[in-house]
C-alpha cells in the first residue's frame, strides 16, 4: 500500500506551464518563460520566508527578471499572489485526478482509498504550508482568492464522494453523500489550522504528520461508517 502511495505523491515532479486565467497570456514563448520564473521565484521564496517577508524586487532578483517586468504582469503582490494560487490549485488537482481513478481502487478497501487521500491532503499541506498560509491569509480580505479556495474544495468533496459513493454499502451513516462532504471538510479546516498555527497540539503534546495522518484517516472512516485499518501503535508511558 505504501509503495502505491508514494508512487501517486510523485506524479507532479515539477511545476507545470498552464495558461492561467489570472494572468493575461503571454504572447511570446520569451515572455511565457519569464511569467513561470517569477512565479516559481515567488513561491520558492514564500515557502522559505513567507508572504509578508518577501518584496518585489526579491522576487524579481530571484527570476533573472526586472521589477518592471514583474509590473508588466502583476499590479501588486496580491495579484501575483491570485496567479499562484490558481497553479497551485491546478497542480494538486491533477495529482488528485490520478489519485481518484477508480481503476486504480478497483480491488483495495475503502480505508486503503481513504488512507491515500489523506495522506495526499497531509503531503500537499506539508509541501506548501507558507504558500497555503498566504492564501489563507489573503482569503480574508480578497474574495477572488476566498472563492478559488471554496471553489476547489468543492471540485474535492465531488471528486472523493464520486470514487466513494459507489461504496456506500459499506457506510452505516445514513445520508452517505453529506457525510463524505462533511468529512471531506473536517480534513480541510484541521489543516488549514494546522498551517496557520504552524503546528497542531492535542492531549497535552505537538502532533506530528503521521498523527495527523492516521488521525484524520479514523476520523473519517468512522464518521461515515468505516471500520478503519488496525494499526500498530507504540505505547506511551
Amino acid at each position: 500500500m505504501h509503495g502505491l502511495v508514494g508512487s501517486l505523491l510523485l506524479i507532479v515532479g515539477q511545476t507545470v506551464a498552464f495558461p492561467l486565467q489570472t494572468v493575461a497570456g503571454p504572447k511570446q514563448a520569451r515572455s511565457e518563460r519569464t511569467l513561470q520564473r517569477l512565479l516559481d521565484a515567488a513561491e520558492v521564496l514564500i515557502e522559505e520566508k513567507g508572504h509578508g517577508a518577501v518584496s518585489i524586487p526579491e522576487i524579481a532578483r530571484r527570476a533573472r527578471s526586472s521589477v518592471g517586468g514583474f509590473y508588466a504582469r502583476f499590479r501588486d503582490k496580491n495579484e501575483l499572489l491570485r496567479a499562484l494560487e490558481e497553479r497551485h490549485f491546478i497542480e494538486v488537482w491533477q495529482r488528485l485526478e490520478a489519485l481518484a481513478d477508480a481503476r486504480r481502487w478497483e480491488n483495495v478497501s475503502t480505508a486503503h482509498i481513504v488512507e491515500a487521500a489523506v495522506t495526499e491532503l497531509v503531503s500537499v499541506t506539508r509541501e506548501r504550508r507558507r504558500l497555503i498560509a498566504a492564501f489563507l491569509v489573503s482569503a480574508i480580505q480578497d474574495p477572488v482568492i476566498r472563492e478559488g479556495g471554496l471553489r476547489f474544495r468543492r471540485r474535492v468533496e465531488e471528486r472523493i464522494r464520486a470514487l466513494l459513493l459507489p461504496r456506500r454499502d459499506e457506510m452505516d451513516h445514513p445520508d452517505p453523500a453529506l457525510a463524505i462532504d462533511l468529512a471531506v471538510q473536517t480534513a480541510f479546516a484541521l489543516m488549514n489550522h494546522h498551517v496557520l498555527i504552524e503546528k497542531t497540539e492535542a492531549a497535552g503534546r505537538p502532533v506530528s504528520d503521521d498523527d495527523l495522518r492516521r488521525e484524520l484517516t479514523t476520523m473519517f472512516l468512522r464518521y461515515v461508517g468505516i471500520a478503519p485499518r488496525r494499526h500498530a501503535r507504540k505505547r506511551r508511558r
